[in-house]
């Protein structure tokens, strides 16, 4: 495993390790897109007494990410430590920009490959400037806008903006292209300064003809790597060539940015992007369904943009927990769905979910599809029948309940959370080339959706 990060000069900062190390984790065990709609933009901190601190943008995140995958998050932590640790959730203030990492503190970095068409983005009442300005990048490189920077709180659709150009002038232009986060970039600028060779660094940043990074508020207050920046911005603008940029914030409120840099970001454009309206993410909502190869009802679509109001990614990932349940029912993403699969989510003080599967109708219909007593899926039997079916109800109480790593090893016999992470990767290993495995689990999925609507 390569831990990325690490100080000016070769000496390593162990929090910034200890971070990075459970964010590879992270993304392996919960996969790309879970990550990206849940931790990408979840700022993590470590602290030396032996916690670490995640900062969700909202309640609903937060309340998500510690029910879903907090048992995960602390057993990766326990490992990663060699010693008991603590974990804790915790909100931003409403309204509060998004923190950036400081002393002992990293944010979960976000795949920079491209995955967004500027086509696909939904333009709203906040939205209208950036997007046009985005459209007349593509048409003149460099001759427009440049730098073009652009703001706003997390999820509102930037990075898809900063990917959406990127894409299209790979796909439509000769020009080379570099498009990363701020974070890669402070990375790569220690791990270079950290082996005096600096040479590979700037022939990625440098030797390009469109140079854009996301989320450039992660360098407010890291002198070394500002000015390094600051650097590779005066080259590729004295060559005119395209710069885009994304922030948080507006460049005016960055602590300690250099007023040279600042008098550079307003010699192009600066424009923000605000939270989308109800239209806007109704719209949006229906769009992610289709790239999905869903079709969303109207009204389901217009539930989902009333309850997940903070931004698109929590949307996406509201999105994601009802396909879950859609492929559970094998039936069209319908309003009820949505409901039962949301609710226990959708700010309603704690309450129980009025709908959905429970883990009890889960176990009831494993046994009876393997032919199995229950006092043998909560031994420690090795059969292979039982091992199957115990892991089948594990695999499918994870996919289809908002229960822990914990609580669904406690239902299934007491067991500790690695058992269940193990569990949950061999049913994914298999599944793509066991048929009968592929079988057994439609068949169950099939006999839940009708224990759940009769």
């Amino acid at each position: 495993m390569s831990l990325r990060a690490g100080s000016p000069g070769g000496s390593i900062d162990r929090a910034d390790v200890l971070v990075n190390a459970l964010e590879e984790r992270v993304r392996e065990c919960v996969g790309a897109e879970d990550f990206d709609s849940w931790f990408a933009s979840t700022p993590c901190r470590y602290d030396p007494s032996g916690s670490f601190i995640f900062t969700a943008q909202s309640p609903f995140r937060t309340k998500w990410i510690e029910t879903k995958y907090g048992e995960l998050l602390h057993g990766i932590a326990r490992e990663l430590c060699e010693k008991d640790v603590t974990l804790s959730f915790e909100s931003a203030a409403e309204g509060a920009p998004e923190k950036t990492a400081a002393a002992g503190q990293a944010a979960f970095s976000r795949e920079t490959s491209e995955r967004f068409y500027l086509d696909d983005f939904v333009v709203g009442p906040g939205s209208r400037v950036a997007y046009a300005a985005a459209t007349a990048v593509l048409e003149h490189p460099g001759k427009t806008y440049s730098p073009l920077y652009i703001h706003g709180p997390s999820g509102v659709g930037k990075t898809h903006l900063l990917q959406g150009i990127a894409r299209h002038l790979r796909e439509t232009s000769n020009l080379k292209v570099c498009c990363d986060s701020a974070e890669s970039f402070t990375n790569r600028f220690i791990e270079a300064a950290g082996n005096r060779d600096l040479g590979s660094f700037h022939a990625r940043y440098r030797e390009c003809e469109v140079f854009i990074l996301d989320d450039i508020h992660f360098l407010a207050g890291k002198k070394r790597t500002l000015d390094e920046f600051f650097s590779i911005l005066e080259s590729h603008l004295n060559k005119n060539n395209q710069v885009v940029l994304s922030s948080a914030i507006d460049p005016a409120e960055l602590a300690g940015l250099p007023g040279r840099l600042l008098a550079r970001f307003r010699s192009g454009l600066i424009t923000p992007v605000e939270i989308p309206n109800f239209e806007t993410r109704a719209e949006a909502v229906m769009r992610m369904a289709e790239r999905k190869g869903y079709r969303l009802p109207s009204v389901t679509s217009e539930y989902l943009a009333q309850h997940v109001t903070d931004n698109l990614r929590e949307l996406e990932g509201a999105l994601n927990c009802l396909i879950n349940v859609s492929r559970l029912h094998q039936s069209p993403l319908t309003l009820e769905m949505a409901k039962a699969a949301l609710d226990e989510f959708l700010d309603l003080g704690g309450q129980p979910s009025s709908g959905g599967v429970g883990a009890r109708n889960i176990i009831d219909i494993v046994l009876t599809h393997y032919g199995i007593e229950e006092r043998d899926l909560l031994s420690a039997k090795k059969v292979r029948t039982v091992v199957r079916a115990r892991q089948v109800g594990m695999y499918l109480a994870r996919q289809l309940t908002p229960l822990s790593l914990t609580q669904i090893g406690t239902l299934f016999g007491g067991r500790d959370h690695t058992t269940v992470l193990y569990a949950l990767k061999r049913i994914e290993e298999c599944l793509g080339t066991d048929s009968a495995l592929r079988s057994d689990i439609e068949t169950i999925r099939s006999r839940l959706s009708v224990a759940h609507f009769h």
